[in-house]
């Protein structure tokens, strides 16, 4: 027997009604354009700055220093300019060690530090929260002078360890902050599971806690070493001697003063590319982690 058409019983469309469908269609469609061109656009606009500065950092110095500026290289592209990096290489080893001390143990000691204030009950717990919060409201130009002399006293000035030592406290009250949220936001019924389990306060530590708790870690620790490695005034101010610098006040303390070498334009252009390479990996590699922020999971069914 032949299928009942199911659709024989439904009326056709008016005049007034397809013409209101397809209105509604082409209003779509148009306004979807309008946002692709707007985003596109937009991208060109944000993106022309660096592929400005790449292509800089590939001309010659006859393109660098032509009277007419020019966006792409005309008497041929020079990857001789990146020989730069290798002349810098012990600064930007500098700033390596500086980078990878602060990203592996700011999210490590501040999760250390907020998870008594999220997961425990102890004495004097809502004043020393208080004290410490109440350390976000003092501006950075405040502590700057009583640091430097504290620096100082404990030789910490024209060292390198002055721009990591404060990775072993919990890298500021931001971070322990945005830890405690995140850990109060979990359940204590995985505390609870694993007490009936036999788990100690240590097992529930690394093995629960830990673990639920690493996207934040990696979001903090991400943002921790995108921002030491573009660092300027912290490594100006208590680094003297140029084999201790980072690769931001060495460039600047070399190349970037005034005189003959402020007219290689290209060198500099491509210095800068090699400081941008770091971020942009991290960035690709943790993108999800970087955009989508701190994702706050919990128990399901």
């Amino acid at each position: 027997m032949p299928k009942e058409n199911i659709y024989h019983n439904v009326p056709p469309l008016s005049q007034e009604a397809l013409f209101s469908r397809r209105k509604k269609l082409a209003k779509n469609v148009v306004l979807l354009a309008v946002k692709y061109i707007v985003m596109v656009a937009l991208a060109v606009f944000l993106l022309f700055p660096y592929v400005f500065m790449v292509s800089k950092s590939l001309m010659g110095m006859v393109d660098i220093n032509a009277a007419k500026p020019m966006l792409f290289p005309k008497s041929g592209v020079y990857f001789s300019n990146y020989k730069v990096f290798l002349d810098y290489w012990p600064y930007f080893r500098n700033s390596l060690v500086v980078v990878a001390i602060n990203g592996v143990f700011i999210p490590l000691t501040g999760f250390m530090a907020a998870y008594p204030f999220a997961r425990r009950e102890f004495k004097g717990k809502k004043i020393m929260f208080a004290v410490m919060m109440s350390t976000i409201m003092l501006p950075g130009a405040v502590v700057m002078v009583p640091t430097y002399v504290m620096f100082n006293a404990l030789g910490l000035v024209d060292n390198l360890a002055s721009q990591w030592v404060t990775a072993f406290f919990g890298g500021g009250a931001m971070n322990i902050f945005l830890m405690i949220q995140f850990m109060r936001a979990l359940p204590k019924d995985f505390d609870n599971a694993a007490l009936i389990d036999g788990a100690n306060m240590v097992q529930i530590f690394f093995k629960i806690m830990f673990p639920m708790c690493f996207n934040v870690m990696v979001f903090i620790g991400i943002s921790t070493i995108i921002g030491r490695w573009s660092d300027f005034q912290g490594p100006l101010i208590y680094l003297r001697t140029l084999s201790k610098m980072t690769i931001a006040v060495a460039f600047y303390k070399q190349f970037s003063a005034s005189g003959a070498s402020s007219n290689f334009t290209n060198v500099r252009m491509a210095m800068a590319v090699c400081m941008t390479v770091l971020p942009m990996i991290l960035f690709l590699a943790f993108q999800k982690q970087m955009i989508g922020g701190v994702k706050i999971g919990g128990i399901k069914g």
